[in-house]
């Protein structure tokens, strides 16, 4: 019996290790796993009666002591171990120390996916390792991170080419996803790309934007620098339809609207588009107007009528040299609260702007959203080639650029809640394709619309873009590094081990 125990201890040993193995990397062969454990209990068991008496004298000794106090410290920090990696398992985190915040969620993309209606599947076509297929899944692990409904396979094309071949892919790096019916296909993975396919696959309905023209303002179609072109593609990535309306050739605003924009207009709008308009606010609708200083669009005593005022001036920011701007383009970096500018703290920069105040109105609520800093002005003698405040004359800062107005239409206690919305800013030109991607002009502007709209989730920051901070290494610096990494520390460490060599050779 006790020649048999060295070798019943040592199958115990190599069949507990497979076990342990198996069951850690191959969790789906439970029954191999239980098996190799039975035969190391058996064999465990066998080796302790045989060799009894000997495991006995052997454990009291003071060796032996020595070694069971380590077995258990031992125990014990690997105990601390496995149960730091429980929590991190349970209580998943991410930290993101790069300077922009680059491998962390914006917060329109958190707003969005925490509450998606259903489950998307995301079928990613990589190569096995790649660099691309790396960086995909840091960023995807940010979007299941906070939520459970995005189920995620890789196929490596090169390996199955019938599965590649089924969905139509036939680069590298495609993410296709799929959500009830809908399915789209993005070959750029970057987060603004998949939130907005994520978008598309969700969203059942489509709202639809309109944009007034007839009257010289900023057109949707156009790609020059006073164009909406890059507004229209902004909204449409974050699945609006948006379309363009003449309003003396349709005699109303169509009933599919969210959101009617008038963008800049430079003519007046006759009394029946006024009328329309009106109409439209008085069913529930939402308008968006963007009225610059100097315009000619006579909708001064239309918005009266609803609590907001335009100023006859031009907004005067000396502090917008800060900026790089000029005094006649104001900077706004503090906002009221709002829905809109809710955890916005990028600068909105326009280039010039009148004042847009609220009035009273029985039944209306106006709110000024934006206003420009305190040492601004609403300049009123802006032909006169000299600016300068001028006490009871013009509007001292802070200034008020921006103004929303409700009214609310429906208050019966047994029907859902109605209400007209109208939003005004005082200047169109840092929307267009020139400004729209200066600061926070565009985000202001998407973030304006989702509201008016009620698409609340699409409102927050836009996805921050990669920062490059390059180290500049200077020649002293570089020598230094040189000689503290090569010479001193090396140096170091063998002079500690000739000095331990000699002190034991003395011993």
């Amino acid at each position: 019996m006790k020649k048999l125990a060295p070798m019943a201890g040592w199958l115990a040993l190599t069949t507990g290790f497979i076990a342990l193995f198996l069951y850690v990397v191959l969790p789906e062969l439970k029954s191999v796993s239980a098996s190799l454990a039975l035969v190391c209990l058996i064999n465990g068991i066998f080796f302790v009666v045989a060799n009894g008496p000997e495991l006995k004298q052997s454990l009291s000794s003071r060796s032996a002591l020595y070694g069971a106090n380590t077995l258990i410290l031992t125990s014990i920090f690997l105990g601390i171990l496995i149960f730091v990696n429980l929590l991190a398992f349970r209580h998943k985190h991410r930290f993101d120390f790069t300077e922009g915040g680059y491998f962390t969620l914006a917060p329109q993309t958190k707003k969005f996916i925490s509450n998606l209606p259903r489950e998307v599947s995301l079928t990613a076509f990589f190569q096995t390792e790649s660099p691309e297929k790396i960086a995909f899944t840091n960023l995807i692990a940010g979007y299941r991170e906070e939520t459970d409904k995005i189920k995620l396979q890789y196929i490596d094309p090169d390996k199955n080419p019938s599965v590649t071949k089924q969905y139509g892919v036939t680069t590298y790096g495609t993410i296709v996803l799929e959500s009830g019916a809908k399915e789209t296909k993005i070959q750029n993975p970057t987060e603004e790309n998949i939130t907005n396919a994520l978008l598309k696959v969700t969203r059942d309905e489509q709202k639809v934007i309109y944009f007034l023209e007839g009257h010289n303002e900023s057109a949707i179609s156009s790609v020059e620098n006073e164009g909406y072109a890059t507004a229209k593609k902004n909204l449409e990535q974050d699945g609006f339809i948006v379309r363009s309306l003449l309003l003396l050739q349709s005699g109303e605003i169509p009933e599919d609207a969210s959101v009617l924009v008038v963008p800049g207009p430079k003519k007046p709008l006759q009394d029946e588009e006024q009328k329309a308009i009106e109409n439209y606010l008085n069913s529930g609708g939402a308008v968006f107007m963007l009225i610059d200083p100097k315009s000619s669009s006579g909708m001064e005593t239309f918005l009266k009528k609803w609590g907001i005022e335009l100023g006859e001036n031009i907004v005067i920011d000396p502090m917008s040299k800060l900026f790089g701007g000029d005094f006649a383009a104001p900077v706004v970096n503090q906002y009221t609260a709002h829905e809109i500018t809710s955890d916005f703290v990028l600068p909105t920069i326009f280039p010039i702007i009148r004042s847009v105040q609220g009035v009273p109105v029985s039944g209306i609520t106006t709110t000024e959203l934006l206003k420009t800093g305190a040492n601004s002005w609403g300049e009123s003698d802006f032909d006169s080639g000299t600016v300068n405040y001028d006490e009871g004359k013009d509007i001292k800062g802070p200034v008020s650029v921006s103004v929303i107005a409700t009214k609310n239409l429906n208050e019966k206690p047994n029907e859902p809640p109605l209400k007209a919305t109208l939003l005004v800013v005082g200047d169109s030109d840092f929307s267009n394709n020139r400004y729209t991607n200066f600061s926070g002009n565009g985000d202001f502007f998407l973030n304006a619309v989702s509201w008016l709209a009620e698409e609340e989730q699409l409102i927050s920051i836009r996805p921050k873009e990669r920062k490059s901070t390059p180290i500049q290494m200077t020649q002293s610096l570089g020598n230094a590094i040189f000689i503290m990494g090569i010479i001193v520390f090396p140096g170091l460490i063998a002079a500690m081990g000739v000095r331990i060599w000699w002190r034991r050779r003395r011993l």
